[in-house]
């Protein structure tokens, strides 16, 4: 049992767990393409997915900063962005069945996912890409059960998880008819893959799944029929946080190794660490770093406390995440110079960080929700 530790003692424990597992095998993973189920499983033995959930469901009956505290020894310890996507994914997906599921579907779906099975929240299509209210996915009811067929693309852990939250549409219900569906992945009519060939992330096979008349059970529908963009728009909301302090946790390390490089190299006959643009593009990492961090902490916050700022607080965060990732890889590759430049993990660390101004919701996205929130609190300071 962890639950009693101190936030301090969750990070060392899990950062010193993910640099004997993860950051051991990230290599051999990326050079295959594929997802670390090794290190994956030890980290889900070591409790890592039951820090948040209740007792009553298996769990150590932590919080979510609980999780935070240990994802953050992870990100820092295990070196290996992809890997810690992955695990966004599954972390909403928990969250989602918390809020949403019954008391059937927690008892069924979170012992799987606690004890290891790897889950995917499957919104996004080819013609909506982030706009996820113009889904095709649809059920038809037939016999007391839904039969679900439709694409989805572009899904993180979609070519290799176990299960799937699938958001889609129940057009018998009229204008709000999009619905949460959890679908075992083995079931007949599902198919998964194959691996995108990314630029970066190759650790987080990321992919398309396609549904050809799945059998749903009703008891497999989360929340109400119609209910689904709420519930996704709620739950995503810790996605989003969370690539804030994958951000921050991620870059700290390799702050500090750039920090004794430039100690190091010299220039001019003097440490580059004296030279004052080598200063600014560090200092200028730092505030960014921190900046990331703290926005993360308050959007977490925010999100325990269901205040009207969560949703606006929390594309902040994700914003904040993409950006900083990109500015501390791109600080290391140019402080390392033609080193940097060359293949190696520098490199990898640049690419990956390119992705997550793309992935969980693009930058532009995160511009949109955020304006759109802003309009929205005026509006209701005003009425």
């Amino acid at each position: 049992m962890i639950h009693h530790f101190s936030d301090t003692d969750l990070r060392a424990h899990f950062r010193n767990l993910a640099a004997e597992t993860v950051a051991r095998r990230a290599e051999g993973c990326l050079k295959e393409g594929r997802l670390d189920r090794d290190s994956w499983q030890e980290l889900s033995d070591a409790g890592m997915w039951r820090l948040a959930v209740p007792v009553e469901w298996g769990g150590n009956g932590g919080t979510w900063w609980d999780f935070v505290a240990a994802f953050e020894g992870i990100a820092s310890g295990g070196r290996d962005i992809g890997f810690c996507l992955s695990m966004v994914a599954q972390a909403g997906l928990i969250r989602s069945l918390l809020i949403y599921g019954d008391e059937e579907q927690k008892g069924y779906w979170l012992p799987r996912l606690l004890g290891g099975d790897v889950g995917a929240t499957a919104l996004t299509e080819t013609t909506g890409g982030s706009d996820v209210t113009r889904i095709a996915t649809s059920a038809t009811r037939v016999e007391g059960r839904y039969l679900l067929t439709g694409h989805k693309d572009h899904i993180t852990n979609g070519p290799v998880a176990d299960v799937a939250l699938i958001l889609g549409r129940v057009p018998e219900r009229g204008e709000h008819d999009i619905t949460l569906f959890m679908v075992d992945l083995k079931d007949r009519g599902v198919q998964q893959g194959p691996v995108e060939d990314m630029m970066g992330n190759r650790t987080s096979p990321t992919g398309p799944i396609a549904l050809d008349s799945v059998a749903v059970e009703t008891k497999n529908i989360v929340g109400a029929i119609g209910g689904g963009i709420e519930a996704i728009y709620n739950t995503i909301s810790l996605d989003r946080l969370l690539y804030g302090v994958l951000a921050a946790a991620y870059l700290d390390p390799l702050l500090d190794e750039v920090l004794d490089y430039t100690s190091r190299r010299h220039a001019f006959k003097v440490p580059i660490a004296d030279h004052q643009y080598v200063q600014g593009r560090i200092t200028d990492a730092k505030f960014a770093i921190e900046a990331t961090r703290w926005v993360s902490y308050g959007a977490l916050d925010a999100l325990m406390q269901n205040s009207p700022q969560a949703s606006l607080m929390c594309s902040v965060a994700k914003y904040h995440a993409g950006e900083t990732l990109k500015l501390g890889t791109e600080t290391a590759l140019r402080v390392y110079g033609h080193l940097g430049y060359m293949e190696g993990p520098h490199a990898r660390a640049f690419r990956d960080a390119l992705g997550t101004v793309i992935a969980g919701g693009t930058a532009e996205m995160q511009r949109k929700n955020v304006f759109n929130q802003m309009r929205r609190l005026a509006i209701s300071a005003t009425a």
